[in-house]
């Protein structure tokens, strides 16, 4: 009698046809862009070790649009009320410091359970050797399973910001994966629930660690090579009086009449508008939206001013780009400034109309760079990506 395959074996045999050594599942959540490009550097560097890999927002699961509406929604509640946003991540630190003395699980964990179940059903049907995500929420979703023994391949989970962020304690993994060996200390005292923490950093795509001129760079944009440009991005999110940005350097732009500005608007299509209005006369200026060619913009610039987001920060520091820090979200990005202050990767301009033009000054002085590029290479790995996906390879 011929036994019919299960669908273990009949995906280990396409696996073995098509080369692929291993199958991973990679989620990740649409809350701001860094989460997604967190992943998506995991998942160039496992399809470059010819691994096979499916990538998804596990929301996506119920639909798509409750997908879009999940990350929406925290997007507008950060850039409406930055301070309200501010102001529940003191709850949620507070709450998380309380759960080692009453622990009830959290609101975010319960809220998971529909998603878990929708999971669950997924992988009844789908085989992996490993999980790797970049989010919290699928963290929680991925620890309800393990909680009711759903026999789970190991799992991965990547802490984006630069501390351990509220609720994080509460995921159970098989190793956890954080941005640098210094804040190690901080994840034990917090007591994650992992059998490891692996100190390989947050990952980047290759682009941004790869070596490329700054002509060359400033050719691939059609950029002028005799140009030295600022590249200014409010990050996936967009928080922060970009306005303000722009009027205070226009000053520094003044005696600078080599120098012009590069804002990264992304796909805030009214922003774009917006600025292309209020600086129509305004020439040293290019307004740039959704782009996948960040890295060209990092290496054909002079000088980075963003808002302190764990992707973006660790971008410029893997591009080994000067960096000046302006409007963190209250909260985790606060936490990301100070980390890169106190290691002297950044600059920190706190008050935008007094503290920016100093900092950009102090930036772009030689001595200055030297000592914060040197830095930048010291403290972030830029091959995180490479070393976790071998990690688990070696698992």
């Amino acid at each position: 009698m011929r036994h019919r395959e299960t669908p273990y074996k009949q995906r280990t045999k396409r696996r073995v046809q098509n080369g692929a050594n291993m199958e991973a599942l990679v989620l990740s959540c649409s809350t701001g862009g860094g989460h997604n490009a967190a992943a998506k550097a995991i998942v160039e560097q496992l399809k470059e070790h010819h691994h096979h890999v499916v990538f998804f927002d596990p929301y996506s699961l119920k639909s798509k649009h409750l997908a879009h509406q999940v990350g929406e929604t925290y997007i507008k509640t950060v850039q409406m009320a930055p301070r309200l946003f501010g102001l529940i991540y003191k709850i949620g630190k507070a709450y998380s410091n309380m759960q080692h003395i009453l622990p009830i699980d959290s609101p975010v964990y319960l809220v998971q359970k529909k998603s878990a179940q929708r999971l669950k059903a997924y992988l009844d049907e789908h085989h992996f050797d490993a999980i790797i995500t970049t989010h919290l929420f699928c963290g929680e979703i991925l620890s309800q399973l393990k909680r009711q023994n759903y026999q789970l391949p190991p799992i991965y989970f990547i802490a984006t910001d630069y501390t351990c962020i509220p609720f994080e304690e509460e995921i159970e993994v098989d190793s956890f994966v954080i941005p640098s060996k210094d804040l190690e200390a901080e994840f034990k005292k917090a007591k994650v629930k992992a059998k490891e923490i692996l100190p390989f950093g947050i990952p980047t795509k290759k682009g941004f660690h790869e070596p490329i001129a700054k002509n060359e760079a400033k050719r691939k944009l059609g950029l002028d090579e005799n140009k030295k440009y600022i590249l200014i991005a409010g990050g996936s999110i967009g928080v922060g009086d970009i306005n303000e940005t722009i009027d205070t350097l226009q000053t520094f732009l003044l005696s600078h009449r080599d120098h012009e500005l590069i804002i990264l608007v992304g796909n805030n299509l009214h922003l774009y508008e917006h600025l292309q209005l209020k600086y129509e006369g305004f020439k040293k200026k290019h307004l740039i939206k959704m782009t996948d060619q960040m890295p060209d913009y990092m290496k054909a610039s002079e000088l980075f001013i963003s808002k302190p987001g764990g992707l973006s920060s660790t971008e410029a520091a893997v591009s080994n780009i000067p960096f000046v820090i302006v409007n963190p979200i209250p909260g985790c990005e606060d936490k990301n400034a100070q980390f890169f202050t106190s290691h002297k990767m950044a600059y920190w301009a706190k008050d935008i109309k007094n503290e920016l033009l100093p900092c950009v000054v102090k930036a772009l002085d030689r001595e200055n760079q030297e000592c914060m590029l040197f830095h930048q290479q010291k403290t972030i790995n830029p091959y995180a990506a490479r070393d976790l996906v071998d990690y688990i390879e070696k698992k």
